[in-house]
């Protein structure tokens, strides 16, 4: 209610004050929503003082920023991200064009981790008689180095987050 009725982009804070990367995250989100401050809200909530409201919110994981234009939300990031992630966020959701996506993806360097770590796991696993959960993991880790491109994903992802707030308007219809 409160979110629908507030004219400006709203970026949520889902964090706890024992976790290390919300308190590598606070910081610089404070930083960035100085630099933006009176055109975009930044609004924190302590995930230990609020798990229904988590547990609405499907948060999965803290730190996560959820951004909301026009009370819908329209995209969120789970982790640490870099001041210039930030304001690539930020300004994104200033602009008004729905079909923008408000998404930044993995950091070269995090991208190329995972890729390496995937590559060693299948080259483990080719000397070791290719045992099926060294395959298997190696999938995953490769995958999750270039999920954030994989168009398939994006879309299922897209559905997944849409579905609730769908079911939700039809049950209160």
């Amino acid at each position: 209610t409160k979110l629908a009725a507030t004219a400006q982009p709203v970026v949520v804070d889902i964090w706890a004050p024992w976790c290390g990367p919300c308190r590598t995250l606070s910081p610089r989100l404070d930083e960035v929503g100085g630099e933006f401050a009176g055109q975009v809200e930044v609004w924190k909530i302590n995930a230990d003082e609020e798990p229904a409201l988590v547990r609405e919110l499907r948060v999965m994981g803290i730190p996560t920023l959820l951004f909301y234009r026009h009370g819908t939300e329209i995209a969120r990031r789970t982790g640490v991200q870099s001041v210039g992630a930030l304001r690539e966020m930020f300004t994104a959701a200033l602009a008004d064009d729905p079909a923008l996506p408000v998404q930044a993806g993995l950091s070269d360097t995090t991208r190329l981790l995972r890729l390496a770590s995937g590559i060693a796991l299948l080259v483990l696993a080719a000397f070791t008689g290719w045992p099926w959960l060294l395959l298997g993991a190696a999938g995953v880790i490769l995958f999750s180095a270039v999920y954030d491109r994989c168009p398939i994903w994006n879309a299922l992802m897209d559905r997944l987050h849409r579905a609730p707030a769908e079911s939700d308007a039809a049950s209160r219809s």
